[in-house]
């Protein structure tokens, strides 16, 4: 089983709705019958107030990011070339996937997830050797990640392989799932719903730990 992860820049001429119907109807239609999981992360209306939220050293940022796992790239490479008809651009790569936290969707297929989400795609330092890059993100800053922050689905993905030369060389990617609240109040990005020390205290944490 191979999982894609894609970044997509819509066809300016196209409208929001035209381009998140295509994400949802049409596209995953065309490959029904190699998709074995398929997930969009849409930048649209609903979530738009998490828009002060968008850091990128490539803007501008992507559209919609999507993550379909298959048996094998090799037979849906050429379907793929569908994305063309509504995308100006588009980056894909292999991913090797590790899920630290998830809900069960199995009840909540085809409608969208309660909060937003949050897709990171990450370098590595000039001055760090994969090695200590990767030891680092798994054994210190995971721990950081689901204990001072209120998300409730976290998965990391390490790149394998990109798929296109002009591609950016990320080394890994963050899927994380936040609840709504969160996109305009960082109160609720860092503390949890129910949890009784301050959101000063969690910040002094966060903080202390990255340094």
């Amino acid at each position: 089983m191979e999982k894609k992860a894609i970044q997509l820049w819509k066809n300016t001429n196209l409208e929001d709705n035209e381009f998140k119907g295509f994400l949802l109807n049409e596209f995953p239609s065309t490959l029904k019958d190699e998709i074995l999981s398929y997930q969009v992360n849409l930048a649209d209306d609903d979530v738009s107030d998490a828009s002060g939220l968008i850091q990128s050293s490539y803007p501008p940022s992507p559209n919609a990011v999507l993550f379909l796992k298959v048996n094998s790239l090799f037979h849906v490479e050429e379907k793929l070339n569908i994305l063309e008809s509504h995308a100006k651009r588009f980056f894909s790569y292999i991913v090797s996937e590790s899920k630290i936290l998830e809900i069960d969707e199995s009840n909540n297929l085809g409608h969208r997830t309660e909060g937003f989400s949050q897709i990171v795609f990450l370098e590595k330092p000039e001055h760090m050797d994969v090695y200590d890059w990767f030891d680092h993100w798994t054994h210190y800053h995971t721990e950081i990640a689901i204990e001072t922050q209120s998300n409730f689905i976290y998965t990391q993905n390490t790149v394998v392989r990109r798929l296109q030369k002009d591609a950016p060389k990320f080394i890994a990617i963050i899927e994380e799932c936040f609840p709504l609240g969160a996109m305009t109040d960082q109160e609720r990005i860092l503390c949890r719903q129910g949890q009784s020390f301050t959101y000063e205290t969690k910040f002094k944490y966060y903080d202390g730990k990255l340094q």
